[in-house]
């Protein structure tokens, strides 16, 4: 059985990649010399559902059940700001900007999109949605002394409202690791209600 790693996401416009590209520079400028692997700018996205490992014949039915989705709803935005790290700032194992949702749309799109995935056999998440944009992730050779450079630094810094996206489509991508970060392919582009 042929399989990919897969997750549904939306996208962010080239003008936000430049300002979170921004956040990351400031960033790796305090904490420079600690094991964080930084994502590209070009790839920061925001996940809906992480599938995990699925079976590339599956790819037809998941692609269908989104686009039955997209039937049903047009686009919606969200905010982009805020920082923080999972999962708490004694133990940062991933650097995050944060997503605030103030017509709850995206909160509401995510559960459908949950809710139809599981009906595919996905299950659900075992934790509350919690959207973001992964900014680094902290390598497993961290020692406390840099966990505790890392929450002074997160602690210490304000992101200001980076930018509204408005979201017009969502991606079934693929996700290959690599030892110098993951690469994000998409499998299939499906636009929102009203979209072109």
């Amino acid at each position: 059985m042929v399989a990919v790693r897969a997750f549904i996401a939306v996208e962010m416009p080239s003008e936000l990649q430049k300002r979170l590209a921004e956040v990351q520079d400031r960033l790796r400028r305090e904490l420079r010399d600690l094991p964080i692997r930084w994502v590209r700018p070009e790839s920061i996205h925001l996940t809906l559902k992480f599938l995990g490992m699925i079976p590339v014949s599956h790819t037809d039915e998941i692609v269908a059940a989104l686009r039955g989705l997209a039937l049903e709803r047009g686009p919606f935005t969200f905010v982009v700001e805020g920082i923080g790290c999972f999962p708490d700032l004694r133990h940062p194992r991933v650097i995050w900007v944060g997503i605030s949702d103030p017509t709850r749309a995206l909160g509401a799109f995510q559960r459908l999109v949950e809710s139809s995935m599981q009906k595919l056999g996905y299950p659900p998440e075992d934790r509350p949605y919690q959207p973001h944009l992964t900014l680094g992730r902290v390598g497993r050779e961290a020692a406390p002394a840099h966990y505790r450079r890392i929450a002074e630094v997160i602690e210490r810094t304000t992101i200001e409202r980076l930018g509204e996206v408005r979201a017009a489509e969502i991606v079934l991508m693929r996700s290959d690791l690599h030892p110098q970060g993951a690469v994000y392919t998409p499998i299939a582009r499906v636009p929102l209600r009203g979209s072109p």
